[in-house]
């Protein structure tokens, strides 16, 4: 079985690099839910990643150290927004309700979410899951989809390798989840496949409302990336060390 290593953003909560105290002058900390590949996630007890390599760029444009942290997906929004964190980075996803919370830097990422299922059972289509038991990522448009969407209660996991694991024992009927993880957690599964794209969506970093120098240093930082090639290589080397990882 060849599916990525995660472990529980719980159980890392104080794993960090460069130590993990609050915000200070001389250091830009991000907030992330490691749990992510290949966007974040841990290489040993060093969270890494896509958005991590965004952020030390940002940190470095600005002429501070970098430090970042691992929370639960649903912490990771309040954290900037109680000063805990500088900029919030986990693969999130712009929409209106946290753009009432939180100010978003440009996209750096097109995507959308995917339905992940046996393919004994087949998916023909969203109606497909109407009343059915959905596993989804707490926290995530996934969730939000389920709830909004289907008009039903998910099946909420603390990532979304542990709800395809409750997809392969039969406890849910289908998972919703990112594109990038939904790929790693079928990689080696003969009986899982993925669907076609349900949504389209856009990643961005997230910040508190009120920091506009902050804001134009993430934009700059991206647009750089994008324009000189770091970004494109950063996603194919992640990708490719994600892709490798495996369960003990």
């Amino acid at each position: 079985m060849k599916i990525v290593k995660t472990i529980s953003a719980a159980a890392l909560a104080a794993l960090c690099l460069s130590g993990c105290s609050n915000s200070s002058e001389d250091t830009l900390k991000m907030i992330t839910e490691a749990t992510f590949p290949p966007y974040e996630f841990l290489r040993g007890q060093e969270i890494v990643g896509i958005d991590v390599e965004i952020c030390r760029a940002v940190a470095k444009k600005l002429g501070k150290n970098f430090s970042a942290e691992t929370v639960d997906f649903d912490s990771v929004i309040p954290a900037v927004i109680s000063g805990k964190a500088d900029l919030a980075a986990a693969g999130i996803t712009i929409t209106e309700d946290r753009k009432k919370n939180v100010d978003f830097s440009d996209p750096y990422v097109k995507t959308g979410i995917v339905v992940v299922y046996k393919k004994a059972d087949g998916f023909a289509g969203v109606d497909w899951m109407k009343g059915k038991k959905i596993g989804v990522q707490g926290g995530t448009t996934s969730e939000t989809y389920v709830l909004e969407k289907l008009g039903q209660e998910p099946e909420r996991s603390r990532s979304p390798s542990e709800a395809v694991a409750a997809l392969k024992a039969g406890r849910v009927d289908f998972v919703i989840a990112d594109i990038d993880p939904a790929k790693n957690c079928i990689k080696g599964e003969s009986d899982l496949a993925i669907s076609d794209f349900i949504t389209s969506e856009e990643y961005a970093v997230a910040i508190r409302k009120g920091r506009p120098e902050l804001l134009k240093a993430i934009n700059e930082t991206i647009a750089e990336a994008k324009a000189d090639g770091r970004l494109a290589k950063w996603i194919a080397d992640y990708t490719a060390e994600s892709d490798s990882l495996k369960d003990d």
